[in-house]
């Protein structure tokens, strides 16, 4: 099939950037006016600590230029991801990213001047004026942040060694993208196929075992020959990470981490511990997996197929925009109406062309709408990817209308629970959809796709999880991170998570080295937070509409404003406590029991 070029798109399947700048000319207009300021960022120095009216001056300031800057960089980055191989659009992206780095070093000062007045002066400066006043909980932020603040030469010499302390990570990313090639595969009929990371998830959930086993052990095949490396550098990446904490007096690379974000340690700790406390659940569901393939020696890289046979139902972006806005309606009327302006105003680009990003996200400014990249090819999963996409932008435009600048994005640890809701809501309304129309092959179909969504967001990153700061509390107690250590350790938390299911190829030891999210900094527990949040959360919006009302404008619309454990809890779901993995885990269960039943009915 011929790949579509991005001029033979219809304009009403593309998104409508022309709500941010008219012309290119409008772009680079705007541009020029940024860029002529910066050098004027100078003058700026000094002058919080002159009193309430220069801090307040500073602080409009940085927010009217900073909208500025991202209107700009918004609007480059989407030109560019709609078709990379226009040479406008990649001139445009290239010089808005320098801009964006000019700019943010021009402003480095700022939080150091902040931190060196004195907290009891920097907040009697609110009492002074009430414009200020709105800046009460950023400024209790940034004030969280002094004992760990050092003067301006030592944060200065860390600045300066951030390159060094980077290496590890640059090493990694060259071997596991830029210098990976792997061994070809051959599918059950001899036919050969190149193996990348792009095709890898789609050969392991290829019904051809043939081709499952031999894209598993051509994959863990390149890592094993560079396991030696990749220990070193992941090492690399912890020791640069515990440096980081220990310089700036936090008592752990996992406090240091979480206390950037604002969330508390235990959190974490209930997380592991309850999904340790449910693995049966993932022992039961492998089972069930296990039982319906019908291998006797079921293996690691059998777990990926689907438990349904049979072509897969296909839909087209207009059944898709219709399912979702009714699956949307245990949200009410308000809400539903509102993410109608996707469609009606085009936040969205829907299908694959030459040159267009892969993959799908949402993603604007405070001052433009939260547009929706796509790659719509009409599956199950398009659909669940388009109402996920939806509720990031909803989740972004009830911020944007009703919080300030300051306080008009959100924390990453709720990053994925507007998504998440949303694809609870769509499981809800497909299967009693399905089930009305005595479609048991559709309802299967649902049941699996929210079962394999849980186990890889739930029970895998908690895996992750556990592991990750297993190595960090090594390192942390005077430990070496061998590959040998590493190996031996990974494996055994496989086989805790996976229990007597499997039969199981030694290899699997290797995939703690293929995970770029061990370089994130303790990351991947938010996916399991977040989805369990939003479990709870889709249950008490199914429950009672007046709960959705709740949801809307105590978690939707509060943006940065609270503390994000603050937000949630507010929104009726309390994190620090383990209720809400809890729920989750017994709406998996039940789950589980719904598909045997159904499967194996008469």
């Amino acid at each position: 099939m011929t790949e579509l070029l991005r001029k033979d798109q219809k304009t009403e399947n593309t998104w409508d950037l022309s709500s941010i700048f008219s012309t290119d000319e409008d772009f680079w207009k705007e541009f020029k006016t940024v860029e002529n300021f910066i050098p004027q960022i100078k003058n700026y120095q000094g002058k919080v600590a002159q009193g309430a009216k220069e801090l307040l001056e500073v602080f409009k300031t940085t927010e009217e230029w900073g909208l500025r800057l991202e209107t700009i960089f918004i609007f480059a980055h989407l030109r560019n991801d709609q078709d990379s191989t226009d040479a406008v659009n990649k001139e445009m992206y290239a010089k808005a990213a320098g801009l964006v780095a000019q700019y943010g070093a021009e402003w480095s000062f700022l939080t150091p001047e902040l931190l060196a007045i004195d907290e009891n002066k920097l907040n009697s400066y609110l009492n002074e004026l009430d414009d200020l006043k709105i800046y009460k909980f950023e400024l209790e932020k940034i004030n969280k942040k002094r004992p760990h603040t050092l003067d301006k030469e030592q944060e200065k010499l860390i600045a300066m060694a951030s390159e060094a302390l980077n290496a590890s990570d640059e090493t990694f990313a060259a071997l596991n993208n830029t210098d990976v090639i792997f061994d070809d595969v051959k599918d059950g009929d001899g036919n050969e196929h190149t193996l990348t990371h792009g095709t890898y998830g789609a050969y392991m959930e290829s019904p051809d075992r043939e081709l499952r086993k031999n894209t598993f052990f051509s994959l863990y095949s390149y890592f094993e020959k560079h396991i030696n490396t990749l220990a070193s550098t992941l090492g690399g990446n912890l020791k640069a990470k515990k440096y980081r904490a220990d310089t700036h007096k936090y008592v752990s690379t996992r406090n240091h981490a979480l206390s950037e974000n604002l969330i508390p340690e235990e959190v974490y700790d209930n997380l592991v511990s309850v999904v340790n406390s449910h693995i049966d659940e993932l022992h039961k569901y492998y089972k069930l997996h296990k039982k319906v393939i019908g291998y006797e020696d079921f293996r690691l890289y059998d777990r990926s197929v689907s438990m349904i046979d049979g072509e897969p139902i296909k839909f087209t972006f207009e059944e898709a925009r219709d399912i979702v806005l009714k699956a949307v309606k245990p949200m009410g009327e308000e809400y539903v109406n509102d993410m109608r302006k996707a469609f009606e105003e085009r936040w969205i680009d829907i299908y694959p062309n030459k040159g267009k990003r892969s993959g799908a996200y949402s993603w604007g400014g405070y001052k433009t709408k939260p547009f929706i990249l796509l790659n719509f090819d009409g599956t199950l999963n398009d659909v669940y990817t388009l109402i996920h996409e939806l509720g990031h932008s909803m989740h972004s435009y009830y911020t944007r209308k009703h919080q300030p600048v300051v306080y008009g994005g959100y924390s990453i640890f709720v990053a994925e629970v507007a998504s998440t809701c949303n694809e609870a809501l769509l499981t809800e309304y497909l299967y009693n959809k399905f089930e009305k129309e005595g479609n048991k092959e559709a309802m299967l179909r649902v049941l699996n796709q929210a079962l394999q969504g849980f186990v890889g967001t739930v029970f895998r990153q908690t895996q992750f999880a556990e592991f990750e700061h297993m190595m960090n509390q090594h390192l942390q107690n005077g430990g070496a991170l061998t590959a040998e250590f590493l190996n031996t350790e990974y494996l055994n938390l496989i086989k805790k998570y996976y229990g007597d299911v499997f039969e199981y190829d030694e290899e699997i030891k290797y995939e703690w080295s293929r995970v770029p999210h061990f370089y994130y900094n303790y990351y991947v527990y938010q996916y399991a937070t977040g989805y369990s949040a939003a479990q709870a959360l889709s249950r008490l919006i199914l429950e009672d509409s007046k709960n959705a009302k709740i949801y809307i404008d105590e978690f939707l619309s509060k943006g940065d404003s609270n503390y994000p454990i603050a937000v949630l809890k507010n929104a009726g779901v309390d994190m620090s406590k383990p209720e809400a993995i809890e729920l989750a885990l017994q709406d998996f269960a039940e789950k589980i029991d719904k598909f045997e039943k159904l499967y194996f009915e008469k």
